[in-house]
């Protein structure tokens, strides 16, 4: 009896030891997540909305159709108007944080200007003189750019450029007379026609989530001088106008990127 009682302390003891022992080891923490650090690699897709505007530039040049006489200059008008769209892009961000990529926008725009002019000069002993309005409109503009910058953590600042394309309509009134007794006449014309020339600019853009970003940009873009328009008035004189079509643009545009090509994050036990 006595030897059983003995036994049974023992192993009571034993018990109750263990379970003090067990209750004062530290409890471990759940592992916690870590979030991956910011990465500007990736595709995106956006929308923007800005201002632009710079001048129309109409070169032109009128001559008899005998050669006997002419003259040529040139007319400028400022221009202005919004315009707005959507791009779509992509990234790579190396570990010295240096960031490559290229981006491709389509913006409809209404920037346009209008002017009036008058010229006069002298044809076959005569007096000539001429009054003309000529107006344009650009009603798009896209870009194909590349883009390099440099990116502080969620902060990206970068340099663009590359190939410009848009579609810019032009129309034009003219009114010609002589003293010749040739009398006078008027013409009018209009022409819608794509246009392809570049860009070059820059901007920044900052990350406010993970996936969400703001940018501001600016943007020149230069379509070229096209012939506009080329007339024969009365039969007597040829006229050639052209265009030179250049925007400045400033806007701002939101992106959200997606983490298709991005490490996953991680999860780590800290103790």
């Amino acid at each position: 009896m006595i030897l059983k009682l003995s036994m049974w302390s023992i192993a009571t003891a034993m018990f109750c030891s263990s379970a003090a022992l067990a209750a004062d080891l530290p409890v471990q923490p759940p592992p916690v997540y870590v979030p991956p650090a910011f990465t500007w690699t990736g595709f995106y897709l956006g929308a923007n909305l800005g201002f632009g505007g710079d001048r129309f530039v109409y070169p032109f040049s009128a001559a008899a159709v005998d050669g006997s006489a002419g003259f040529g200059g040139s007319v400028s008008i400022t221009s202005e108007g919004v315009l707005g769209g959507g791009q779509v892009g992509y990234n790579w961000e190396f570990p010295n944080n240096f960031v490559l990529g290229f981006e491709t926008d389509f913006d409809g725009a209404a920037i346009r200007g209008k002017v009036t002019a008058n010229a006069g000069g002298g044809i076959g002993g005569g007096l000539f003189g001429a009054a003309a309005e000529i107006g344009s409109t650009i009603n798009y503009i896209g870009t194909v750019r590349a883009r390099a910058g440099y990116a502080w953590d969620r902060f990206l600042v970068y340099g663009t450029g590359g190939f410009a394309y848009g579609r810019v309509t032009s129309s034009a009134s003219a009114t010609v007379g002589t003293d010749t007794g040739g009398g006078g006449g008027s013409i009018s014309a209009s022409q819608t026609s794509g246009r392809v020339g570049w860009t070059v600019g820059g901007g920044f853009e900052y990350a406010i989530t993970q996936n969400l970003t703001v940018k501001t940009e600016y943007l020149y873009v230069n379509l070229g001088t096209p012939t506009a328009f080329e007339q024969n008035l009365l039969g007597v004189v040829g006229v050639n106008v052209g265009e030179k079509t250049t925007a400045n643009i400033v806007r701002a545009g939101l992106n959200y990127k997606f983490d298709w090509l991005v490490p996953p994050a991680a999860v780590v036990a800290k103790y």
